[in-house]
């Protein structure tokens, strides 16, 4: 099991996001890995994540976006997170989007993907879980709190 925390690194994780659209958003957060030593190609990497839909769904009233493309040219799951204060409107669903997430996700790593989303969704749907990580004001307190979360399923 790879754990949130190496996946995900505080240095990816944007606490103030300034993009008001989708599209927008998830190239603010996608750009949080550009320099990655895991991501071998970033505009591959790039190109894979706008090849695919990006969806969003709501827990207690935020929306959150998951963003995500698949391709052999990041060596291992790599994820980056933005928070939006104000919310971002995204298609179809009647929740601001507060939280933005985007993988990269090598084949191999599929499952583990899977398994780290369900756990950041499970999280969401915890109320207290949710309000904590709207208001930390520190990356590395929020990659904390995932990970706790994630020891607790």
């Amino acid at each position: 099991m790879t754990p949130i925390a190496d996946v995900l690194q505080p240095d990816h994780v944007l606490l103030n996001l300034s993009a008001k659209a989708p599209s927008a958003a998830i190239e603010e957060v996608l750009a949080a890995l550009e320099g990655d030593e895991r991501v071998r190609d970033f505009a591959a990497l790039r190109a894979a994540v706008r090849a695919q839909p990006a969806p969003a769904i709501a827990e207690n009233g935020v929306g959150i976006c998951v963003a995500h493309g698949r391709t052999e040219l990041v060596t291992s799951l790599v994820m980056s997170a933005g928070r939006s204060v104000e919310g971002i409107i995204f298609p179809k669903l009647s929740d601001p989007v507060k939280l933005v997430f985007v993988a990269g996700i090598p084949g191999a790593f599929t499952s583990e993907y899977l398994r780290i989303v369900g756990a950041i969704v499970r999280i969401c749907r915890d109320k207290r879980q949710l309000d904590r990580m709207l208001s930390l004001k520190d990356p590395d307190r929020f990659v904390a709190l995932l990970s706790s979360g994630e020891v607790k399923l």
